[in-house]
């Protein structure tokens, strides 16, 4: 399967961890954003900072499996790939959209009906 993961920039060496392991069980990743500069502020960088907003998009939309892993405070980025994997998945049946740990309450969208909601990656992990 095809996986993409959103979570907050500071939070891609755990990303990085995750892709190991489904790419040790045989899945890929449609987009590795973790290779991406931080490029705040955004308007400062707009022609790199579109390049990485088309990539990224494109790679929820090709994704069988979305994964958003939520964290204290909610990302304006990782938020807006959550609205468009939830489109997505309305409009074409996929990707599976998983929200993974213990901030449930951050974000309106994590209660959306095409949303799974799982305390764990673990607990992902065994469901897929």
């Amino acid at each position: 399967m095809k996986f993409y993961i959103a979570a907050r920039f500071a939070q891609k060496a755990k990303v990085r961890k995750l892709y190991k392991v489904l790419k040790c069980k045989g899945h890929s990743i449609t987009t590795d954003w973790t290779l991406h500069k931080n490029l705040k502020p955004y308007d400062e960088n707009g022609e790199i900072a579109k390049e990485y907003a088309i990539e990224d998009m494109n790679g929820v939309i090709n994704s069988d499996v979305f994964i958003f892993i939520t964290s204290e405070i909610t990302g304006s980025g990782s938020a807006g790939e959550l609205g468009a994997a939830i489109l997505s998945q309305v409009k074409l049946g996929k990707p599976k959209i998983y929200v993974v740990g213990k901030h449930m309450g951050n974000n309106l969208f994590y209660s959306h009906p095409a949303v799974v909601r799982r305390n764990s990656i673990a607990k992902v992990l065994q469901e897929i």
